[in-house]
């Protein structure tokens, strides 16, 4: 397995192992291993879909046809959910953003229609997802979280940085806010600055292989 699959195949163990996490759904697929190393994956990519991505996405390319994870944590004064599907990039790719009247205007239309589902939270029934924007002509495609009830955003971090970020968080909801320019004290996003903080408090004591200062500085910011 490669760096990157470890990692991720680590934090849905943690979750597993924690007597104190209730899993409502988890599945661990095989690696899918008929598409080639990662060079060949990427030439599929390339001649299959249409789609050039920058070279240096190799470094955290991922095999697993699906690694998912829906739980909870529920103790005195602590309510944390969380949820995360990611899977092989060869599938994701073919995954455009669900069927939505969401776009009100040309550019949200346009937006919409780039987006390529990399996570997405079936088991919370939100709705919400994060997605690749894939664009003719730039090869590091940007990463956007989409929720149905707040619209995108752009995340100010890349697919490799999403996948490190994701293994810390667990898939904490919400925890992509942390990468986005929103203000977490506006009513739309505060039960999500909520959920952050406890999860912060939580995190450390539970999974303490991981380092937490990042994400508690940009809690801070937006606050």
């Amino acid at each position: 397995m490669t760096m990157y699959e470890e990692s991720l195949r680590k934090a849905f163990e943690e979750l597993e192992a924690s007597t104190q996490v209730r899993i409502f759904h988890s599945k661990q697929g095989p690696l899918a291993e008929e598409f080639g190393d990662t060079a060949t994956a990427f030439e599929m990519i390339s001649s299959w879909r249409g789609i050039e991505l920058d070279p240096s996405l190799q470094r955290c390319f991922i095999r697993f046809t699906m690694l998912w994870s829906h739980w909870r944590i529920e103790r005195p004064g602590v309510k944390l959910a969380g949820e995360f599907r990611i899977r092989h990039p060869l599938y994701t790719l073919d995954v455009r953003a669900p069927d939505s009247d969401w776009a009100s205007n040309e550019s949200e239309a346009q937006l919409y229609s780039e987006l390529r589902v990399i996570d997405d939270r079936p088991g919370s029934g939100t709705g919400a997802f994060a997605a690749l924007r894939i664009q003719q002509g730039n090869a590091m495609p940007e990463v956007w979280y989409h929720d149905f009830r707040r619209g995108a955003f752009k995340l100010d971090i890349d697919y490799c940085q999403y996948l490190d970020v994701l293994c810390v968080t667990k898939g904490v909801s919400g925890w992509q806010y942390l990468f986005t320019d929103v203000s977490l004290t506006e009513r739309n996003f505060r039960s999500f600055a909520r959920s952050l903080e406890k999860s912060l408090e939580v995190f450390p004591e539970l999974f303490p292989d991981y380092d937490y200062t990042d994400l508690r500085a940009r809690l801070q910011e937006r606050m």
